[in-house]
């Protein structure tokens, strides 16, 4: 049997097409879903995951322990924004710290800002 597509820029084309596709990916999570509630029923492979899961935590840990962070950069020492890490920074803002060792209980701290988060 041979399949015949039509080519069409319409946008009833585009909605059949992400209908489609939306379908195909409700059951492909679907299925997803069944076969890892099925491979974690087993008690051998939860032994497994939990043993892999514990590994990549200490050495995540150990990892993180060893690295040298300087503040507000990434992980290739370039500055980022103070606040969602991931742009670089545009000017500095000021911004308080809570701090035990002053009178009022804050103290200003300078932190590269992105202008955009």
């Amino acid at each position: 049997m041979r399949v015949r597509l039509a080519i069409s820029n319409s946008p009833q084309s585009d909605a059949l097409r992400t209908n489609r596709d939306l379908a195909i990916a409700a059951r492909r999570r679907a299925y997803n879903r069944a076969y890892m509630r099925a491979w974690r029923a087993d008690p051998r492979h939860r032994i497994r995951e939990r043993a892999t899961r514990q590994h990549a935590y200490y050495a995540r840990k150990l990892r993180d322990a060893l690295r040298e962070r300087r503040p507000f950069t990434d992980d290739y020492g370039r500055p980022v924004c103070g606040l969602c890490r991931k742009l670089p920074p545009i000017y500095v803002v000021s911004r308080l710290r809570i701090c035990d060792h002053t009178r009022g209980g804050y103290v200003s701290i300078r932190v590269p800002y992105c202008g955009e988060c």
